[in-house]
C-alpha cells in the first residue's frame, strides 16, 4: 500500500508538470509524457493484480484512460503520441520477438500438426463467415453500409469479417508471463502467430474479391496490392533481421539484450517505410531465429525472460495511449455485436475442429478464450482499409481501432480463464519456451 501511495504521488507530480509545460519543446514534452505513461501503467498493472486480472490488462487500460480529455486537461496530447510512436513500436516489437522465440515445431507429431492446422482453419473461417453473413444481413442498418448498394455492402461485410482473423502474439506472451503455464500455452502462442500472418493475407484476398462487386470509385484499383505489400515486406524484414543478428553474434559476440533491442529497433525502422508491420516482422524474426540459429535464440530468450518484465508497463501503456477509441461511444452496440459474433465463431470453430480427436481436448473446449486478444496487425488493417475504401474508409478505420482496443483489454482476461481451466504445469511462462 505504501508503494502504491508513493507511485500515485509521483503520477500526480508528473501530471502537474505536464500541464504547466504546454509551451515547452515537443521533445521535452514527449519525454515527460513517456514517464507519465510508464508510471500510470505501473499503477494500472498493480491494481489489476489486486483485482485478480493480468497486469497487461491494467497497463492497456491505463493507457486508454489517458487518451481523452479530463476536466479540460489533456493528459497526453496528439503531437506527443505521434512523437512517441517509434518508441511504442520498438517496445511492443520486443515482446513480439519473444513470442516468436517461443515457437515450437511439430517435432515429428503429424497428428498434432494436422490438428493445429485443422484448428487454425476452423478458427479463421468460422468467425469470418459468421460475422460477414450477419453484417450483410443487417447491411440496411449497419453504419458503414446503410446507404451503400448491395455490391458495396458485400465489400463492407467481407472487410469487417476479415478483422476477426487478427490476433496479438506480443500481448498473448505478455499475458502468459505471469499466468500459470498449461499445456495449452504453446498452442495458443503458435495460433496467435499464424493468425496474424493469415490476417494480412485474408484481407488482401478480400480486397481482390471486393473489386468484382463494388461500385465505381468505392475501391481503389491498387487496393489488393496495398493489402499484400506489408505481409511481403514483413517477411523480408524478418529474414534480414534474423540473419544479421545471427551473423553479428557469431562474429562479434556481445550482450544478448543488445540483439533483442536491435531486432526491435530494426523492425520499427522498417515500419517507417509503411511497407512493414512492425510486430509481425519482429515475431517472424524470432521464429526464423529459432530454426536458423537455435543457440542465439536460446541466449536472447533467457536474457529477455530475466529482464523483459521491466519493459512491459511502458510498452503496453504506450500501446493503450495510441488506441483512439473515440468511435466506441457512437458504435458501441455494433462493436458489442461484432465482438460477440467473433467469440461465438471462435467457440464453434474450436468445437468443430475437436471432432475426430485430432485436436487436444483443452484446445478444442477452451482455446477460443485464448484467441480473443487483438493487436498491431489490426491497426495496420484499419489504416489499409481507410486508404482502400475512399467512401467509408474513415468509418472502417474508427470501427477497427475500437474493436482492437476492446479485444486487447478483454483478451488477456479471457486467456487467463482459458489457462485456469486446465491444470498448471509450472508458474509463469516456461523459461525454455
Amino acid at each position: 500500500m505504501r508503494t502504491l501511495l508513493w507511485v500515485l504521488v509521483l503520477a500526480l507530480a508528473l501530471l502537474l508538470s505536464h500541464h504547466y509545460t504546454v509551451g515547452a519543446p515537443l521533445a521535452a514534452r514527449a519525454t515527460l509524457t513517456l514517464g507519465i505513461v510508464i508510471v500510470a501503467a505501473e499503477i494500472g498493472g498493480r491494481l489489476a493484480l489486486r483485482l485478480g486480472l493480468p497486469r497487461v490488462t491494467g497497463y492497456l487500460a491505463a493507457g486508454l484512460l489517458m487518451r481523452p480529455e479530463w476536466m479540460g486537461v489533456y493528459l497526453v496530447r496528439e503531437d506527443e503520441i505521434h512523437a512517441l510512436a517509434f518508441v511504442s513500436d520498438a517496445a511492443v516489437a520486443v515482446f513480439a520477438l519473444r513470442a516468436g522465440l517461443a515457437w515450437r515445431g511439430a517435432e515429428g507429431n503429424d497428428a498434432g500438426a494436422a490438428g493445429l492446422g485443422r484448428y487454425l482453419t476452423a478458427s479463421i473461417v468460422t468467425p469470418l463467415v459468421l460475422t460477414a453473413a450477419v453484417v450483410l444481413a443487417l447491411h440496411s442498418w449497419f453504419p458503414l453500409s446503410v446507404h451503400q448498394p448491395l455490391g458495396d455492402a458485400v465489400a463492407v461485410a467481407l472487410a469487417v469479417g476479415a478483422l476477426t482473423v487478427v490476433a496479438a502474439p506480443a500481448l498473448a506472451w505478455a499475458t502468459l508471463y505471469d499466468a500459470p503455464r498449461a499445456a495449452l500455452s504453446d498452442a495458443l502462442l503458435r495460433l496467435h502467430a499464424l493468425r496474424d500472418a493469415a490476417a494480412m493475407l485474408v484481407f488482401a484476398v478480400v480486397l481482390v474479391v471486393a473489386r468484382f462487386g463494388a461500385s465505381a470509385g468505392a475501391l481503389r484499383a491498387d487496393a489488393w496490392w496495398t493489402g499484400l505489400v506489408p505481409l511481403v515486406g514483413s517477411i523480408a524484414a524478418a529474414a534480414l533481421l534474423a540473419w544479421l543478428v545471427s551473423r553479428t553474434r557469431r562474429l562479434l559476440g556481445g550482450t544478448p539484450g543488445m540483439y533483442a533491442l536491435a531486432v526491435a529497433v530494426g523492425a520499427a525502422v522498417a515500419g517507417l517505410s509503411g511497407h512493414v508491420e512492425v510486430t509481425l516482422a519482429a515475431l517472424l524474426a524470432g521464429i526464423v531465429l529459432t530454426y536458423a540459429d537455435p543457440e542465439t535464440a536460446g541466449v536472447v530468450r533467457r536474457h529477455f525472460d530475466a529482464r523483459g518484465e521491466l519493459l512491459a508497463a511502458g510498452a503496453f501503456g504506450l500501446l493503450g495511449v495510441r488506441l483512439d477509441v473515440a468511435s466506441v461511444g457512437d458504435l458501441w452496440p455494433w462493436m458489442l455485436l461484432l465482438i460477440g459474433l467473433r467469440g461465438l465463431g471462435l467457440y464453434w470453430g474450436g468445437r468443430w475442429a475437436g471432432r475426430r480427436l485430432l485436436v487436444a481436448e483443452d484446445l478444442a473446449h477452451h482455446g477460443w478464450l485464448g484467441l480473443i486478444s487483438q493487436g498491431g496487425v489490426g491497426l495496420l488493417l484499419a489504416a489499409t482499409g481507410r486508404r482502400a475504401f475512399p467512401e467509408w474508409g474513415v468509418s472502417f478505420e474508427g470501427l477497427s481501432v475500437g474493436l482492437v482496443a476492446l479485444h486487447a483489454v478483454v483478451g488477456p482476461v479471457c486467456m487467463r480463464q482459458a489457462l485456469a481451466r486446465r491444470p498448471a504445469l509450472t508458474e509463469g511462462v516456461s523459461r525454455d519456451s
